[in-house]
């Protein structure tokens, strides 16, 4: 009785969510395309950070089932270990009623399961003969934002290497992403950015297993989708808004001093941050090299940045100097 409830209680909530879409005005819905199909997206969807999220069941044959489930707790452990995401557990997903398996999501879908489990990104896999398929959904707007295919081994039984390729897949993911840390509000100040003597600081956070070092170049960027591919993986635009260097690094928070910023533009808490040093370092440590690439390359990035307005180290010096030229024009005169 206590499980049908809950299932009710779901079940009403889910037609709630759907009901507020239905009533939205429709002049926020944008025209359908002749021949775009159901699938289609809006080009333009804004990508904001994913740190809360679900991986979901391994889809895989009954005989598998154990090496399935040990694979699904490998994955969980493999996200939650340097503390960059937060994974929701066996637990609650039972509790919601949605520890099943998926094979993959329609935007639609991702978006309703993104409501109700309270999800930034939602993760499927699906084990179809020897290969393994696993992708990432934005739980914000459906957007599809990554996607690998890993072939097992035929030398090995299936329930062997399961776990194990789970691993790697995950890790591709990881490796993937376009941003490395997020920014945080500094806990003294109350701000994302604050200013120590002559600097403008900021704090991100890295995750406590980040490679950056003192002295990293930092981006502050934006992403949103261009296309229907991956937005991880050739989909989307990334636009750079801020640049910073990393000054100090301790328990995987990074205080970065920023140097340059757009005019008009802010930085705010949760802000997605790039390190293309520490990117660089995922992606040989951990990215699946089998079959072409596709990424969000350094060489797409459009800089709009320019200097920060107050440059106060600049203008010391040269006011020293003017001062001083202008008192030796002043003896000069006197002289004569």
């Amino acid at each position: 009785m206590v499980l049908r409830s809950y299932q009710s209680q779901v079940l009403r909530r889910a037609l709630s969510i759907v009901a507020v879409g239905l009533l939205a005005p429709a002049a926020t819905a944008a025209p359908p395309t002749a021949g775009a199909g159901p699938a289609a997206l809006p080009d333009g969807l804004s990508h904001q950070l994913a740190r809360r999220i679900v991986v979901f069941p391994i889809e895989a044959p009954k005989e598998l089932a154990a090496a399935a489930d040990d694979a699904w707790w490998q994955m969980r452990e493999e996200l939650t270990k340097n503390r960059r995401f937060l994974v929701a557990s066996k637990q609650f997903l039972l509790k919601s009623d949605a520890f099943q398996a998926r094979s993959s999501l329609e935007p639609a879908d991702a978006i309703l399961l993104g409501k109700l489990l309270d999800a930034h990104a939602l993760i499927t896999a699906r084990l179809d003969g020897r290969t393994l398929t696993l992708s990432a959904y934005d739980g914000s707007n459906g957007v599809t934002l990554w996607r690998r295919e890993h072939r097992l081994l035929p030398s090995a039984a299936l329930r062997e290497q399961l776990a194990s390729a789970a691993r790697k897949v995950i890790d591709d993911f990881v490796a993937s992403s376009p941003y490395q840390g997020f920014q945080v509000v500094d806990p003294l100040y109350g701000a994302p950015v604050f200013r120590e003597k002559d600097r403008k600081l900021a704090e991100v956070d890295l995750g406590s297993a980040t490679g950056a070092q003192v002295g990293d170049d930092v981006q502050w960027i934006r992403l949103s989708n261009e296309n229907l591919k991956p937005l991880f993986q050739g989909g989307g635009k990334m636009t750079v808004f801020a640049e910073g260097r990393i000054s100090k690094v301790e328990q995987g928070i990074a205080t970065v001093e920023l140097l340059r910023l757009a005019k008009g533009q802010a930085i705010k808490e949760f802000d997605l941050v790039r390190l293309p040093r520490e990117y660089e370092r995922l992606q040989k440590l951990y990215a699946i090299q089998d079959g072409l690439r596709t990424s969000l390359s350094p060489e797409l990035v459009a800089l709009e940045a320019a200097p920060l307005e107050l440059v106060v180290k600049e203008r010391r010096p040269l006011a020293t100097v003017a001062s001083w030229v202008g008192s030796i024009a002043a003896l000069l005169l006197l002289a004569f």
